[in-house]
This record gives structure tokens, C-alpha cells and sequence, in this order.
């Protein structure tokens, strides 16, 4: 969990997104000195001015005050396309990240390596009348 105070997670949004005191003033309708005020907690801003402020950093609420980590830039890309999925994608992601922590928190996991790395292909299909996306794998082609 972040410590830093919201003074600090304020300049440290604002000099990641390469802005000034002043031009992240203008932004949310401040005095730069205000912004000054706020970066050394001698002032806290209002609650419309904090909007502003959350919209202006391109942060949540919980990472302007310190509650989470701020999201990578892959991180807000991989969520902002799985929002762009639909119900069906959704599933499909979803079901592949249960997969994956299943196996990364398996207290064993088996790995068959071979020379020359043999690609397989999986054929993900509906079943009729499931709500579940998921098969059986389809080695066509293998061994």
C-alpha cells in the first residue's frame, strides 16, 4: 500500500503527467499557489475542486489518497479493452485468468519441454445448451 499523502500523490500525478504547477491549475479552475498549497498539505482541496483534480491526473480516488497503486499503462490498456468485449469475451478472459492463477498458485506444476518448441492449437467451443465456453483442448496435428 502507497504512504504518501495526498499532497504528494498530487505533484507525483501531476510531474508524471509532465504539468506544472500552473498549467494543472488552469485545468481545475485553481490559482497555481492553491495547487502549491495542496502538493504541501497546507490546504485541502474541495470536494468540486478534487473532482477536478482525480479527472485532470487521470487517477481513481483511490489512488490519488493512497489506498492502491496506480495502474501501469498496460494495465489501464488491458482493462479498457476487456471493457470493449463482449459477454462471450468476457467469459473467455475470465476463464483464462482463473486458469492461470490456478496454475501460478498450484504448489506443483508440471512443464513438458521439447526441442524446437512445438505449438499446438487449442479450438475453444460453445457447448449447445451450456453457458460455459470452455472444451477440450483439440491437438490436431500433434505427436
Amino acid at each position: 500500500m502507497n504512504t504518501k499523502n495526498i499532497g504528494e500523490q498530487i505533484r507525483a500525478f501531476r510531474e508524471r503527467l509532465g504539468l506544472t504547477q500552473s498549467q494543472l491549475a488552469e485545468k481545475i479552475g485553481v490559482t497555481a499557489s492553491a495547487v502549491g498549497n495542496y502538493e504541501r498539505d497546507f490546504s485541502f482541496p474541495k470536494k468540486e475542486v478534487l473532482y477536478e483534480l482525480i479527472l485532470a491526473l487521470q487517477c481513481t480516488p483511490n489512488e490519488l489518497f493512497g489506498v492502491e497503486e496506480p495502474l501501469s499503462d498496460d494495465e489501464k490498456n488491458h482493462l479498457e479493452n476487456y471493457k470493449k468485449l463482449d459477454e462471450y469475451g468476457r467469459e473467455l478472459v475470465d476463464l483464462f485468468t482463473e486458469q492461470e492463477l490456478s496454475r501460478r498458485n498450484s504448489p506443483v506444476t508440471a512443464v513438458a519441454a521439447r526441442k524446437g518448441s512445438v505449438k499446438s492449437k487449442v479450438r475453444l467451443v460453445k457447448r449447445k445448451g451450456k453457458r460455459g465456453i470452455w472444451d477440450a483442448p483439440d491437438y490436431k496435428g500433434g505427436r
